[in-house]
């Protein structure tokens, strides 16, 4: 497992010790891996029609900086540990998106949080979307809260 794609749903509550991370630096270090922190946020949107859209863009804007400066934290705190880490941000539809990166990336594990069927474990194994799973190029490792 040279690859592996860590799935970062919300970049406010996941830190060093969240168990998604925690799981994915132990397989790092045992597999001599690269870690590839993934967050996806959804494609922008119009803004209401009584609200600025400059004003829109510019909360828009400051707050997909801050989460990408977030990630790079992140990203350099597991770093310490002599892990290879890289941290993205990326914009579109969040299943299609993991799995696009999930084959650009050439990864061999897809880690990702559970916490009680939340809004990704729904979409994955929702039976509207059941060809999701089997789309994937990879084994993925869901990681309870």
């Amino acid at each position: 497992m040279k690859n592996l794609l860590v799935a970062i749903e919300n970049c406010e509550t996941t830190t060093t010790d969240s168990p998604v991370v925690k799981k994915a630096l132990e397989l790092a270090d045992a597999f001599s891996s690269r870690i590839w922190l993934v967050h996806v946020v959804p494609p922008s949107r119009q803004p209401p029609y009584n609200i600025d859209s400059k004003v829109s863009r510019h909360e828009a804007a400051n707050e997909l900086r801050n989460e990408h400066d977030y990630l790079q934290y992140l990203a350099k705190c597991m770093a310490t540990r002599k892990i290879d880490v890289n941290a993205l941000l990326v914009q579109g539809a969040v299943v299609n998106s993991l799995l696009k990166e999930a084959v650009r990336l050439d990864s061999d594990l897809v880690i990702m949080g559970c916490h009680k069927h939340g809004r990704l474990y729904g979409a994955l194994m929702d039976s509207a979307e059941e060809g999701l799973l089997s789309k994937c190029p990879c084994p993925i490792m869901f990681v309870p809260h």
